[in-house]
């Protein structure tokens, strides 16, 4: 008989009965369940157009179990979707290479099961739908989908079959390009539109539909020029965000805030009726919609905002802006004001970090107001503040300190000044709270207050000693920031990033002989490392905020502390050794050693980059542990351990030859790891590190380096981000290794050619920007290239080269989107080539176009481009005579 025919050629688990496999696929009985999956694995090797056929014709057998159902639809869409793009490509390939009456039987039988009785095997079938939709459309294959699915939608359609093919047309424009479906978008919106109606009886229907609108919003543009069809969207959505069904309200709210998003210019009509619609929720709706009214306000003001800072730009530029704020921000403002602080107040009794709800959703549109207009919040927010900061009632306490935190951020210093330096002393007293929640909040209000208004700190007091500052009061041992390190681990997380913007304030020049934290430098120092050992310093991110924290302390130390500085590095020593000995029995051991060992190399690099020279005694011990922590298989701690020892090099200088015999095989596994891009970037920087501190003592390296750079440079896998700083480190190894560089000139030569010819698409700012660091890092080797030769009095075998450099300095010269930092490097080059080749190169450094590069190079608003520009001119004329 015909349905016996595929399963005679389909492997095994066609030939078998299909739904007793995949109840077996779904068995408790691990034995049975691996047996049948095998069974899969095999006939999908077997015959994959027949197993998928087979499968098919059991996802739309209305007759068969409903879970097995189920699983031959997820069966049929893993066949046809990945989320690794390389692993996808070759599904689709396997996919589009089936024969096409096979493909066909298939979609049938798929298409046919959006209208079964069983929601899990409608809800399968549309999955798959989409995913074949997603390769096949792009390619103009399956035309006749769009109006097979529109058709589905016509009101005497049984509900079933609405919503599932909604829900098809949903994940079909969730995952193709809008300009796939452009021609088809009128149907689709139509079809969509009609199922959001509120004459729709099925509420499962109008989901879908609200659902599909929300990712069909992309590509109806054209649509929402349209006045009269805007309009009956806009109503739509209105009618839909007052629906009796939670659900739909809330795919409703979604569609606002992301209409709000990609519709800004075209709101102003319904602004009213969207006033009234997001406040009603917010004051008496479900948290999980009133969220979504919540969320469209705080887009209106990243809207706003934006808008706001284009106009500046354009004022400042003589130009005028492509759009204008509408400023409804400022409008709704003193009734939008008064609901969020209201909003604040709802929070949950054991509410975390991890927890969103409409009452944090409030505290993050409050603080994108308080950006969007400026001065004009702050005295709404002042009064409730005053009102309720002293309140009995745990709620009001924390939102008027989470009012107050979310403020300091867009109203003028003039206007915040004074309140912040009335304010420290109650955040102060509020650290010490009996609430979790109100401390909590105290310390991340701390913690802005460090970050946006630091100089409030040094406000001084009266106190019975006499004069104090807030200051010495939050830092001094037992004082409010170093106690609450012991606090819960929430509030010693908001504590750890108060210190962190608290000394990241001071920004302490290297050289600089104290600083304001010298005094409480060491209590602070033992009280984070006391806290990167608390036994629950996994939770709430605490342990990385502590090490963050300290790393900048240490960061920010001055010469004063340097001999605390000495005594620190054994005690860090101790503790990276000891991570050695811990007990891995689980996974999660596995994964806190590694993160352990990569915090202490962190902090251990910034010890060292401090201590310069000094580190010299700890040297031996640093590396020793350094090169047993490569031997960890963890990508981040050889990308921390690389940093450190890139730093231990900078600080022995020539001493660090003897620890290259054995780091070498290291940084071998660091420059060819291109798939973790930024191991493989760190691995670049600590070549030039170790060209800087060995000079002439790398070349016994070089041949292995440079043939490892120039594998990643020519693999095509390799992220674009490292080419930059991996071209540049040639310029490194010459200035290194001098005249002996000579015998990889050519090869490095033709690949910094072949750099150089890069076009980019100069309307994409990102590659633009991408252009320019390529460039620079081009410029940057030609420089280290030309210095190294010369040192050894092998500039002339640079001579071949100089008419493909001139043709690249000349590019640059025309280029209008090159950054500062290329006509720095470039003009460097100029005077480089000057000096090291003399009259031989003075006829191609007289052209219109470089001269041109020296003079915009001396007028540019950087000293350093001005001085390079300068020496290079003067050089050029040295040997133009005057030209």
């Amino acid at each position: 008989s015909a349905p016996a025919r595929p399963a005679e050629s389909g492997g095994d688990a066609c030939a078998m009965d299909i739904t007793q496999i995949l109840q077996n696929a779904q068995s408790p009985d691990a034995g049975t369940r691996q047996q049948a999956e095998q069974l899969i694995e095999q006939a999908k090797q077997t015959n994959l157009p027949m197993f998928l056929i087979t499968l098919a014709g059991e996802l739309a057998n209305e007759e068969k179990p409903p879970e097995g159902r189920r699983l031959a639809g997820l069966i049929i869409k893993n066949t046809l979707d990945s989320k690794m793009a390389a692993t996808q490509s070759e599904l689709s390939q396997a996919w589009l290479a089936m024969d096409a009456n096979l493909k066909q039987q298939i979609k049938m039988s798929v298409m046919n099961s959006l209208g079964s009785q069983v929601q899990q095997a409608r809800h399968t079938a549309a999955q798959v739908v989409a995913k074949i939709a997603a390769i096949e459309l792009p390619l103009n294959q399956w035309g006749e989908l769009i109006d097979a699915l529109t058709q589905n939608v016509t009101p005497t359609q049984s509900p079933f079959l609405k919503q599932s093919t909604l829900e098809a047309l949903g994940y079909i424009c969730e995952e193709i390009e809008p300009a796939v479906l452009a021609v088809k978008s009128n149907q689709v919106l139509t079809a969509v539109v009609q199922g959001m109606r509120k004459e729709e009886p099925s509420e499962d229907v109008r989901r879908a539909a609200t659902v599909a609108l929300l990712n069909a919003l992309e590509f109806v543009k054209t649509n929402f020029e349209n006045d009269m069809e805007r309009n009956y969207i806009m109503q739509t959505v209105c009618e839909a965000a007052v629906s009796d069904s939670l659900h739909v309200r809330l795919s409703a709210y979604e569609c606002m805030v992301k209409i709000a998003g990609l519709y800004y210019a075209k709101l102003a009509p319904y602004m009213q009726a969207l006033f009234q619609l997001t406040f009603e929720e917010i004051k008496n709706g479900t948290d999980e919609v009133s969220q979504q009214a919540v969320e469209f306000w705080s887009t209106i003001c990243d809207e706003e905002i934006e808008l706001h800072e284009e106009m500046e730009e354009a004022r400042n530029t003589g130009e005028s802006p492509d759009q204008t704020s509408q400023d409804f921000v400022k409008g709704a403002m003193p009734y939008l004001v008064p609901l969020l602080l209201q909003t604040l107040t709802k929070q949950e009794e054991d509410q975390d970090d991890d927890t969103w709800n409409v009452a944090m959703a409030a505290g993050t549109c409050l603080a994108l107001v308080a950006q969007a207009c400026g001065d004009g919040v702050v005295p709404h927010v002042m009064e409730f503040v005053q009102t309720h900061i002293q309140s009995g009632e745990w709620r009001f306490r924390e939102a008027s300190t989470l009012a107050f935190g979310s403020v300091l951020e867009g109203p003028s210093k003039e206007v915040l000044q004074p309140l912040v330096v009335q304010a420290v002393p109650i955040m102060m007293q509020l650290v010490r709270d009996q609430s979790v929640q109100v401390r909590d909040t105290a310390a991340w209000t701390l913690g802005r207050i460090c970050d946006l208004h630091p100089e409030a700190l040094h406000t001084t007091v009266p106190s019975g000693q006499g004069a104090t500052s807030y200051l010495h009061e939050l830092m001094r041992p037992g004082g409010v920031l170093l106690e609450a390190l012991k606090d819960e681990p929430r509030v010693a997380n908001n504590a750890c990033w108060a210190v962190h913007n608290l000394a990241e304030s001071f920004d302490v020049d290297d050289d600089a002989p104290s600083s304001p934290l010298t005094p409480y430098f060491l209590d602070t120092v033992r009280a984070l490392l006391l806290c990167t050992e608390r036994p629950d310093s996994s939770e709430n991110n605490l342990r990385s905020s502590s090490y963050e924290a300290l790393n900048t302390v240490l960061a920010q130390s001055a010469q004063d502390t340097m001999g605390s500085l000495r005594e620190i590095v054994p005690f860090l020593c101790d503790k990276l050794e000891k991570t050695f000995a811990m007990q891995i029995v689980s996974n999660d051991d596995r994964e806190e050693q590694n993160e352990l060992q990569g915090l202490l190399c962190g902090t251990l690099q910034v010890v060292i980059q401090k201590l310069g020279q000094q580190v010299k005694p700890f040297a031996d011990r640093l590396m020793q542990l350094f090169l047993e922590v490569f031997n960890a298989k963890n990508a981040t701690v050889h990308e921390e351990a690389l940093m450190a020892v890139g730093a231990v090099a900078n600080g022995v200088d020539r001493d660090f030859e003897k620890y290259m015999p054995h780091f070498r095989q290291f940084l071998v596994v660091g420059l060819t790891n291109y798939e973790q891009h930024q191991v493989c970037s760190v691995a670049v920087g600590v070549v030039g590190d170790c060209c800087r501190a060995l000079e002439a003592g790398i070349a016994p390296y070089c041949d292995e380096i440079v043939t490892l750079l120039m594998q990643n440079l020519q693999n095509p896998s390799l992220n674009r981000n490292v080419k930059p700083p991996m071209l540049s480190v040639f310029g490194d190894i010459a200035l290194a290794i001098s005249g002996n560089f000579e015998k990889y000139l050519q090869v490095t030569m033709q690949m910094l050619a072949a750099a150089a010819s890069t076009k980019v698409d100069t309307d994409n700012y990102d590659m633009v920007d991408y252009l320019n660091q390529l460039r620079e890092g081009i410029l940057e080797a030609y420089t280290g290239i030309l210095q190294g030769l010369r040192e050894d009095k092998h500039g002339d075998a640079f001579l071949p080269y100089v008419p493909s450099v001139c043709s690249f300095l000349e590019a640059i010269a025309v280029d209008q989107n090159r950054d500062d930092a290329v006509t720095r490097t470039a003009v460097g080059v100029v005077g480089d080539l000057a000096h090291t080749l003399g009259a031989k190169v003075a006829q191609p450094l007289s052209s219109e176009a470089i001269k041109a590069l020296l003079r915009e190079g001396r007028k540019s608003p950087n000293t350093q481009t001005k001085q390079v520009a300068s020496w290079a001119q003067t050089t050029v004329k040295q040997i133009t005579g005057g030209a």
